[in-house]
């Protein structure tokens, strides 16, 4: 298969290199900037002048993906959906250029496989844990869900790919970690109190994705759930025998989890306090 690359970027200057060194040369890449002013696009200017750039205002991840998409790429051509922390594998290229798509398959779901203090963490991490990253220019657009984006329920089971790509969620250091998932939070938390969407276990049973949004769905409102993802990664899934790296991705997991709750409860009580005062 000959594929392309859809990067989204925004003040990458620090991983932009890395991302482009672990592109193959003969794959091409467009970007969709957000408005960068650390010099990411003074760099793609100067040192990768074959790339193509556009801006766009960022309002989801979906929304960024289906604009480079449509103003970039004709129809039938396949992408590879990336963002500037992900890198390119040699196992995932490899698979990419012998991947023979069939006459119905519009798209691929591709696992990533994440990295803290320079190290995978697998175990911690629960892999494999999927997303849509490869789509066919044309069959369909991306819906945006939690802090990320899928292809839409009416596709089904998406087939998988075997080899990951790489995610490096810490490239910037915990401090803009912590800023990014209070973000992430705010958004799933909102969603999570709106949302009536609902996944079957039966879908579940057929795709990875639709299973982990079914799990969310009947485990949201446990108790000490923070705790309980804490001990299903840590324990269950023997992210402590992965070292600091695994034992501090659970910490930092269960932290993400408390924050998505507490906000939870803070949008009730908001919304309670309304309908009081409007009553």
């Amino acid at each position: 298969m000959k594929y392309s690359v859809l990067l989204l970027t925004y003040n990458e200057l620090d991983n932009l290199e890395g991302f482009m060194r672990s592109v193959p040369k003969n794959v091409r890449v467009c970007v969709v900037d957000s408005g960068s002013t650390d010099g990411t696009l003074e760099l793609l200017a100067t040192k990768y002048p074959h790339v193509d750039v556009l801006y766009r205002k960022f309002d989801g991840f979906s929304g960024q993906r289906n604009y480079g998409l449509n103003k970039f790429f004709s129809e039938g051509t396949w992408v590879l959906h990336l963002d500037a922390d992900e890198r390119m594998t040699r196992g995932l290229h490899a698979e990419l250029r012998s991947l023979v798509p069939g006459e119905n398959n519009v798209a691929y779901n591709i696992a990533a496989l994440n990295t803290l203090y320079g190290k995978p963490v697998r175990r911690a991490a629960a892999y494999p844990v999927y997303q849509t990253r490869l789509s066919l220019v044309g069959s369909f657009e991306f819906v945006e869900v939690g802090h990320g984006q899928k292809a839409p329920k009416e596709l089904g089971a998406l087939p998988c790919l075997r080899n990951p790509y790489r995610h490096l969620p810490f490239s910037k250091g915990l401090k803009d970690w912590f800023e990014r998932h209070n973000r992430y939070s705010d958004i799933e938390s909102k969603e999570i109190e709106e949302n009536t969407v609902r996944y079957s276990f039966a879908a579940g049973l057929k795709d990875p994705i639709a299973f982990r949004q079914w799990l969310k769905s009947v485990t949201r409102d446990l108790p000490a759930r923070p705790l309980l993802i804490y001990l299903y990664l840590m324990i269950w899934r023997r992210g402590v025998t992965e070292g600091p790296a695994g034992w501090d991705y659970c910490r930092l997991r269960a932290i993400y989890e408390q924050m998505i709750d507490m906000k939870r409860r803070e949008l009730r009580t908001t919304k309670k306090n309304q309908e009081v005062t409007n009553s």
